[in-house]
């Protein structure tokens, strides 16, 4: 039995509701808000066509974000190459966002500082993802994954300080 367009539509729709404002943020943090919205909205292409050819995943959020890290690494794949960097796992994106004040642009700074990896486990595990979840999303173990959050957490918090943010 084929999927009415209305029940496809409905499909979409229920999954956009969910996931979108996460991917744009996943995004938003990588790479500021232009290539946010594009990537966001080739992610969600990828989710109609899914659901147009009836495709459906056990786990929406797993299989959007699957494509969503997917395509941030294209995105620095052709970004790189073009620029002539040999390896964007090192790069560090410059803050895109427009200034705000206080400690919002120095947490906006802190990640700006973070290596490409530090800056995707902790914008991960912010959203939510169990260690294993982002294991899985970024093709590793959850022992690898939260070896790696934890030096995260010390690189983030040595880039706040770089920032003049300070415990207290």
């Amino acid at each position: 039995m084929s999927t009415s367009e209305t029940e496809k539509e409905t499909q979409f729709d229920a999954v956009y509701r969910e996931l979108f404002g996460d991917v744009y943020a996943y995004f938003n943090i990588c790479f500021g808000e232009q290539t946010a919205e594009d990537l966001a909205q080739e992610a969600f292409l990828r989710v109609w066509r899914a659901v147009d050819s009836g495709k459906i995943p056990d786990n929406w959020r797993a299989w959007v974000f699957r494509c969503a890290v997917n395509l941030k690494n294209d995105f620095l794949r052709r970004k790189y190459a073009e620029s002539g960097v040999q390896s964007f796992e090192t790069a560090v994106l410059p803050i895109t966002a427009a200034p705000d004040e206080g400690e919002t642009l120095a947490v906006k700074g802190a990640l700006a500082r973070l290596v490409g990896t530090d800056r995707e486990v902790l914008t991960l595990k912010s959203m939510g993802f169990t260690s294993d979840e982002i294991g899985e999303l970024l093709s590793i173990s959850g022992s690898a994954v939260r070896t790696r959050l934890q030096k995260a957490k010390q690189n983030f918090q040595n880039a706040l300080e770089t920032e003049g943010v300070t415990n207290g």
